[in-house]
């Protein structure tokens, strides 16, 4: 896994409950997101100067463990697919002194040609980095809830 972000839970991220909000979980693991776009060099300058981009087109968030006010949070990714345009990530939100999981996100992302607005295939540069990253973590077991649905657990019929 990468480390992708770390961060203190900020004060604009606590709710009326006393702990992190939903939404800022998902605003941190989107950090963790421009993490992995960095491994790849899709950083700011390569973006514009070659105008392309990353989509995110399915999220799956799944909330653990209540996170407070000035804990330090990190979040670690794993690229659990990709292919010539796609990635599918598994970041994990780790309490930075417990480390205990907190949360864990994935999502499927596309590249964009943003010239045309279009899915489009990595650049080779960008590409190569990918396919580094994967053979790398196709070594990692796969994380037990990956590509699991939404559900309810309804208890068995005793008969």
């Amino acid at each position: 896994m990468i480390t992708l972000f770390e961060s203190k839970v900020l004060p604009e991220w606590i709710d009326y409950n006393g702990h992190m909000n939903d939404a800022y979980y998902v605003v941190a693991f989107s950090q963790g997101i421009e993490g992995f776009m960095a491994c790849i060099d899709l950083h700011d300058s390569f973006r514009e100067e070659y105008e392309v981009s990353i989509y995110t087109l399915q999220t799956m968030v799944t909330y653990l463990k209540e996170v407070s006010e000035g804990e330090d949070i990190v979040i670690k990714g794993q690229l659990l697919e990709s292919d010539a345009k796609k990635l599918r990530l598994f970041l994990t939100m780790y309490h930075a002194t417990t480390q205990d999981e907190l949360a864990t996100m994935e999502t499927l992302l596309l590249h964009m040609d943003m010239k045309n607005h279009r899915p489009a295939p990595f650049l080779p540069h960008t590409l190569s980095l990918v396919e580094r990253i994967q053979t790398a973590h196709n070594t990692l077991e796969m994380p037990a809830s990956a590509g699991q649905p939404i559900q309810m657990r309804r208890p068995k019929p005793q008969s």
